[in-house]
């Protein structure tokens, strides 16, 4: 499976990434959040809807009952370089399930997860700057 995402910049303070028809407001001023989230702030996003689509998945496959979902990030961020240096989650599960199950499921979401692997395992991007002259 391979993935396209554009990402145009708008104005001075928003970004618009545009995949599949669908559309998402980014931030990309610095010091700002008002036009959205950052790019820090999506990525936890990601890591948030990967680790929820394993629920939905792993847990239907596993017959799992589960009422309600939720992740919560916290990270940390170094300056100079910049870089998130330290990311915790807490997944909080509404389930009548046997603890062990939910545990067996969490573990199961991390490691079948396309971008819990890509944060974990670290991937380098490779890229081009193409310059378009009027």
């Amino acid at each position: 499976m391979n993935y396209h995402v554009a990402v145009t910049r708008q104005d001075e303070a928003r970004a618009l990434a545009e995949t599949r028809g669908h559309e998402l407001t980014l931030n990309v001023k610095k010091g700002s959040g008002e036009a959205g989230f950052n790019a820090a702030e999506t990525l936890l996003a990601a890591l948030g809807a990967c680790i929820l689509t394993n629920v939905n998945a792993i847990g239907a496959k596993m017959r799992l009952r589960i009422d309600a979902a939720r992740i919560e990030f916290e990270a940390e961020r170094r300056d100079e370089p910049p870089a998130l240096t330290d990311i915790r989650y807490r997944l909080i599960l509404d389930s009548p399930e046997p603890r062990e199950k939910l545990e067996e499921l969490h573990a199961l979401c991390l490691k079948w997860g396309t971008v819990t692997n890509t944060v974990i395992n670290g991937v380098t991007p490779q890229g081009e700057l193409v310059i378009e002259n009027p």
